[in-house]
């Protein structure tokens, strides 16, 4: 089976696997190829947060397959993970068996306290997807569950995040394409993946994902009308920022 994605011949599998949000495809993909933005928050985190200590209990929503926990572990904080993926729990259990993990909506899993918290990659624009009044109750949640002088370190895209709209790239044994349509702050991303699964036997997964797109005064406001305190970064330490990908740093007052 020829693709034309420059592999030339193509061993053919599978009927085409429907997956969930971050299925087990993209989620091994996405473990093994993009999370170098979390990378760059955790450091960002870090220069905020000074000297870790397993007290200081650092909360990672949408944790993904857990890179930001794993480099504050390493500098000796607690960290406690949430995703709604249980393909990307899985990946995080194995990379860090000692840590805590939670598989669950950030919607409404009950948050432990914690000295910071973080939401990288989109976390709140896919859990306000379908209900935009879902954001501030969201910011109440994480207010609550922070110590005074606690920060909150997230992303959240806004308008125009869907760029030129068509992206492919490949690995040694993946493949990922990607169409992306803006409409009245919604976008919605069609992902086709590819993956070697058997020794040249290739499987593919599709997925669709949906997000609320939130202009920063927006953000800026319902932040301050939960009793942050709030500042937009330019980005996270070390990172060349996607278009219309706005980071924001949120302080409960001590």
């Amino acid at each position: 089976m020829n693709f034309g994605l420059g592999w030339g011949v193509v061993t053919p599998c599978y009927p085409i696997a429907m997956d969930d949000f971050y299925g087990q495809d993209l989620a091994a993909i996405h473990a093994e190829a993009f999370e170098a933005l979390a990378a760059s928050a955790a450091e960002t985190l870090l220069q905020l947060l000074g000297r870790g200590a397993p007290s200081r209990r650092v909360l990672d929503l949408g944790c993904g397959a857990g890179p930001l926990s794993w480099r504050l572990s390493e500098q000796g904080f607690s960290t406690w993970g949430l995703d709604l993926s249980p393909a990307m729990i899985a990946v995080a259990r194995t990379r860090l068996p000692g840590a805590e993990f939670q598989c669950g909506s950030i919607l409404d899993v009950r948050l432990p306290k914690a000295a910071a918290a973080t939401a990288v990659g989109e976390t709140l624009n896919y859990a306000t997807a379908r209900d935009p009044t879902a954001l501030s109750a969201v910011f109440e949640r994480v207010f609550e569950a922070l110590a005074p002088g606690g920060v909150f370190l997230f992303d959240l895209a806004g308008p125009g995040r869907a760029g030129a709209g068509r992206s492919f790239v490949e690995g040694m044994k993946w493949a990922v394409g990607l169409v992306a349509t803006e409409c009245d702050n919604e976008l919605l991303r069609k992902i086709s993946t590819f993956r070697d699964v058997d020794a040249g036997i290739w499987r593919r997964s599709y997925e669709e994902h949906r997000l609320r797109l939130w202009p920063s005064a927006s953000v800026v406001e319902q932040l301050g009308s939960c009793g942050f305190q709030v500042e937009m970064l330019p980005g996270y330490v070390g990172a060349t920022m996607p278009p219309s990908l706005h980071v924001y740093l949120a302080i409960r007052p001590s």
